[in-house]
């Protein structure tokens, strides 16, 4: 660790911001900096920014390039392109041109959006520019002290972990980010080595979304309140919803661009405090519906009006909802496929399966689903995906979560339930009362840091040892455990199909408990689901299950 740190000071390259910050870090600061590397997980390369081979910087945002760099050199002949797009953090536009400039040492073309963008425009982007990558530049709802750096294979798609670990072969084993300097980025822009990407390409996936739904004649008393979190959304958000001919007001002071997220503690549409004053304004307008997006525009939030109150949605009743109304309105022909992941609630599942909807069930993250879109045999199309984290496709002219597409069919799906007389409780009764009452929740634990990291492990170790006696009283039918491979029942064991990752999943009777640690935030996720015909029996059971878990993780959360 200390030849590290000393490489860093040494180098000519090092900006004289980062000196400072090296030489006047504690023992500690230097630990948690160059004490291990960043590496890929479920959403691409994430980290705090700082310096260090630990933190997101110009150096590992440029180490990570020169691999992709090297990936696309071995996978195709040139000319190569790559289409490169960042949110509204803090360096995001400084990183993105980072990563064209080293590209163009390696003499690939890059595409740079000129203003922040989301995601899933450029998924979009990609598919339709014919690239062969693309790149961006965000570390989604983490706090305002983090970024990231993900991946998009030629189909739009985020890289999948063979992808992703050949980059970090290429990282490994060729030159570092201190073998070269960077060409001036607007030289390489007269140059023609990187081009900008102008106000058409955000006209082309404008007309995409404004084709997602037929459009209606909205009721005048049915209100949106929409806030882009200081993120991408301030684009494209309200534009696209009054498109779609919904009176919309926006939260004004969360369209500005604001890196540091100042008016609320974490831009995440997946926290009920992110809507403190979309709710505000819901309530000042007398509006039915707050949407949310995150800062790159790939995950949506929502909350529904219930009398005198607004009713918080999960990301897997949200998805469920979806999958009920697109029934409804585009009825599935023969040889539909949805497709959710395995740590998401199976409610959504068991609608899809009742109409005749093949279920294909993924690891976590995203990606997944849309390396699976691309898998679909001839006879099959896809019909809807999404994911418990607040993701949701219905389009694979896109392969990642598009909060854009689910907004457009979010508003029109509340606002058909809103002109059919059914306020959300009713909706969601008669969604129980057909497939059974369910009771879900993600419990996060947070864990910071390198200690933090070891903590995690050392919870998913003593989980697989110990789940029999944490579980005492209750059925286990099955264990899958993603990291080796093998799903046990009672003696028997069979192989599972799909690629290993650090999930160990329990199946009762009754619904399921996942433990995962997060790919993209310091956390352990613990993911419950219970169900049961009648309303009183789920509750129980589902209060019984959660209290089994948080007594066991009480020693490591009091560490």
């Amino acid at each position: 660790m200390q030849a590290e740190i000393k490489r860093w000071l040494n180098s000519k390259m090092l900006p004289l911001d980062y000196q400072s910050t090296l030489v006047n870090a504690s023992s500690e600061q230097l630990f948690e900096c160059f004490g291990a590397k960043l590496t890929f997980g479920t959403g691409g390369m994430r980290g705090l920014m700082g310096v260090g081979p630990n933190r997101i910087n110009d150096f590992t945002i440029k180490g990570a390039t020169i691999g992709l760099a090297y990936l696309l050199l071995e996978k195709y002949k040139h000319p190569l392109s790559v289409i490169i797009a960042y949110d509204t953090r803090q360096f995001g536009q400084r990183f993105a041109e980072i990563a064209a400039q080293t590209l163009a040492h390696y003499h690939i073309k890059s595409f740079v959006f000129k203003c922040p963008r989301p995601t899933p425009h450029l998924s979009f982007a990609v598919r339709t520019k014919k690239a062969q990558a693309g790149i961006v530049i965000t570390a989604s709802h983490n706090p305002s002290t983090y970024n990231g750096y993900k991946l998009y294979d030629e189909n739009g798609c985020q890289f999948v972990p063979s992808l992703a670990d050949r980059v970090s072969y290429f990282m490994d084993t060729k030159e570092d980010y201190f073998a070269f300097e960077l060409e001036d980025y607007a030289v390489l822009v007269n140059k023609g080595i990187i081009s900008e990407l102008s106000a058409k390409d955000d006209e082309s996936y404008l007309s995409f979304l404004n084709a997602l739904h037929p459009k209606v004649q909205t009721h005048p008393d049915f209100k949106v309140v929409y806030t882009p979190l200081h993120g991408t959304g301030y684009a494209y958000g309200a534009k696209v919803l009054r498109d779609y001919n919904f009176t919309v007001f926006e939260v004004e002071e969360q369209r500005t661009l604001d890196g540091s997220f100042s008016t609320v503690k974490s831009p995440n549409p997946e926290s009920k405090a992110a809507f403190s004053r979309a709710e505000a304004l819901g309530r000042k307008t007398n509006a039915e519906l707050l949407l949310a997006t995150d800062p790159d525009g790939d995950r949506l939030g929502v909350a529904v009006r219930d009398q005198d109150k607004y009713i918080y949605l999960s990301g897997s009743m949200l998805g469920a909802l979806l999958l009920d109304y697109l029934i409804k309105v585009n009825p599935p022909q023969k040889g539909a496929v949805m497709m959710t992941t395995i740590v998401t609630p199976c409610l959504g599942s068991i609608i899809a399966e009742k109409h005749g909807i093949k279920v294909v069930l993924t690891l976590t993250g995203f990606k997944f689903i849309g390396e699976q879109i691309e898998l679909l045999p001839k006879d099959k199309y896809f019909y809807f995906g999404y994911e418990e984290s607040f993701g949701y496709l219905f389009s694979p002219l896109v392969r990642d979560k598009d909060a854009f597409q689910a907004l457009i069919m979010t508003a029109n799906m509340f606002h058909y339930h809103y002109t059919c007389g059914k306020d959300i409780d009713t909706v969601i009764e008669n969604i129980y009362q057909e497939y059974g009452y369910f009771n879900d929740e993600l419990l996060n634990y947070e864990f910071v840091g390198i200690k933090g990291a070891i903590t995690i492990k050392n919870i998913m170790h003593d989980i697989r040892t110990q789940s029999e006696h944490i579980f005492k009283g209750i059925e286990i039918l099955s264990i899958e455990d993603y990291l080796t491979g093998i799903k046990y029942r009672e003696k028997d064991m069979e192989l599972l199909t799909l690629p290993k990752s650090d999930v160990y999943r329990l199946i009762f009777e009754n619904g399921t408990v996942a433990f995962r640690p997060s790919g993209t935030e310091p956390k352990m996720k613990i993911y419950i689901s219970i169900y049961a015909k009648e309303k009183a029996d789920a509750l129980n059971k589902f209060l019984l299950v959660k209290k089994r878990i948080t007594t066991f993780m009480e020693q490591y959360h009091e560490k």
